[in-house]
Parts: structure tokens; sequence; C-alpha cells
């Protein structure tokens, strides 16, 4: 292998995740060097890792990933990062792409397209199918924001995008069953909620309602979650339920107040939805009538 100022030192997060660690770590078998942070598993991710050729630290128990990657960057040997979670994989046309790229001196970070399945199924649309995350970072000049489902901010000319093609994704299980969703949301909502607070945003239903309405659009007009079925349909209701739970914990955690300007704002929307109801009521009244 090259020297160490080249090399790439994979880091992924585990807790309680051996039946996906198997595939992951396969897939990373080229790398000079694989560190797993196992957060005090009951199962036996740590001895899958530790047989995978992995070097093992074990920690704490922490209910989201980001705060933790810095905290295993600086313990890696290698110049390049790759941060990988348990239930993702390298393709191995991407494995060659990111061996050449790490000779790149101009570079701090490669964003990397993440092909996103969930319920068993992958995306057709480019937004879930190639969303680029910066995932392969020089550690000496990246540092990964502590906020939940953040990103860290890298200069356009120092990163390089990778091209939207299916053999160079990170492959990732994302939402594999419900369960898995509604951990997700257990885990993530309340710390995306409470790191709003800790930046100082302050709850309004018009912001609320503005952030939702974006939300909705962007998975059900720009996704166009209808060409993938009933499983393109659940992974955009998915997504967008997850952002109302985080806009629920945030009210909740910000002291669950109902104020007057709140009232005022949802009772002018009510008003312009009420001939809607009206409407539904009438042809609701209507079907009645002709299916007697």
């Amino acid at each position: 292998m090259d020297g160490e100022a080249l090399s790439i030192s994979v880091c992924i997060v585990c807790r309680n995740e051996a039946d996906k660690l198997g595939p992951c770590l396969k897939s990373v078998a080229w790398a000079d060097e694989i560190i797993v942070m196992d957060l005090t598993s009951t199962d036996n991710s740590a001895e899958i890792a530790k047989e995978h050729g992995a070097r093992v630290i074990t920690r704490a128990p922490f209910p989201v990933v980001e705060p933790l990657r810095n905290e295993l960057a600086a313990v890696a040997s290698g110049e390049w990062i790759l941060a990988l979670d348990p239930d993702e994989r390298i393709t191995p046309g991407l494995a060659q792409e990111l061996l050449q790229l790490r000779q790149r001196t101009d570079l701090d970070a490669v964003a990397i397209p993440i092909m996103n399945f969930d319920l068993g199924y992958p995306a057709s649309n480019p937004l879930h199918r190639y969303d680029p995350k910066p995932r392969m970072y020089r550690r000496s000049r990246v540092e990964w924001p502590v906020v939940p489902n953040a990103l860290p901010t890298i200069a356009d000319h120092r990163l390089y995008l990778l091209p939207k093609r299916d053999d160079l994704v990170i492959i990732h299980d994302r939402n594999r069953n419900i369960p898995e969703v509604l951990d997700r949301v257990v885990r993530y909502a309340p710390a995306q909620a409470q790191s709003m607070i800790d930046q100082g945003r302050v709850f309004t239903a018009k912001s609320m309602l503005v952030t939702l309405t974006g939300k909705i659009y962007k998975q059900f007009f720009v996704g166009q979650p209808w060409k993938d079925g009933v499983p393109g349909v659940l992974r955009a209701s998915i997504l967008v339920a997850f952002h109302f739970y985080v806009w629920a914990a945030f009210w909740h955690l910000s002291g669950g107040h109902r104020t007057a300007a709140d009232d005022r704002l949802l009772r002018r929307l009510g008003f312009i939805l009420e001939p809607t109801r009206q409407l539904l009521k009438i042809c609701t009244t209507f079907y009645r009538f002709v299916k007697r």
C-alpha cells in the first residue's frame, strides 16, 4: 500500500447491528485500516468486527452518530477517512475509484452518491438513488458537525462529486422494516429537536408549516414516489413523517406552549380549508345516498 499520508481508514459506529455489519466490512476489506466503534453492543457485533480484521473501540451508547465521527477519526491512522454506517456497503467500482482519488492533493473530500433502499427496494429517482454525501475526507482538513443529520462544510473547489452511476455508490439499506423506521425516529427526532433549541431557534406554527410543506413538496413532487409503487409512496411518507416528529419534539421540548399567534395562524388556515372540508362532506353524503 502507499504511505500513511495516502492511506484510507474506514470508520464505522455500531450498536447491536451484527445482522448488518458483515456485508459492510466485506465491502471495505481493501482499505488500509478498519475501525469499529462499538457502543457497548449486547449482540456479537464486536466479535464480527474482529473476525473481519477491524480494530474495535468500545464506548458508552449514544443515540446519534454525528458527534462520534470526529471522536472516531481522531484515533485513525489514515489521512483519508471513509465514514460508513453498518447498514451501508461499498460497490467494487466505488472502491477502485476511491483508491485512485486518495492520490489527489487538491481535494479535501469526495461526495459519494448514496443509493437508498427502503423496505427492501431501491429508489429510481435521483433524489434517493444518488444522494451525494461527503463520506471520504481528509481528517486533517474536515471536521464533522455534531448536529444530527448535518454535513460538514467543504469549499466547492476542494470537493469532488462522483458521477451518478450505479457502480459508484454506497448502497444504504436505510429502513429494512417498520421497527427500524420507528427506532430511527425515536433516536433522531428528539436529538435533532434539541439541536434546534441549542442553536437558539424558537418554535412557531408558521416555521413548522413552512418546513413540512417544503418536505412534502420535495418527497411527493420532486421525488415522484408513485413511480416506485407502494414502496416509493411509503418511503416518501416515512421521510415526511420523520420531520413531523422532529417538529413535534421541538414544540414539546420548547415547553409545549400554546400561543395566540399560533392559534390565529391555524384558524386562518382552517378558514382557507373550510370550503374543501364542506365539499368533501357533500361528496360523502351523495356517495352514501347513491349507494343505498
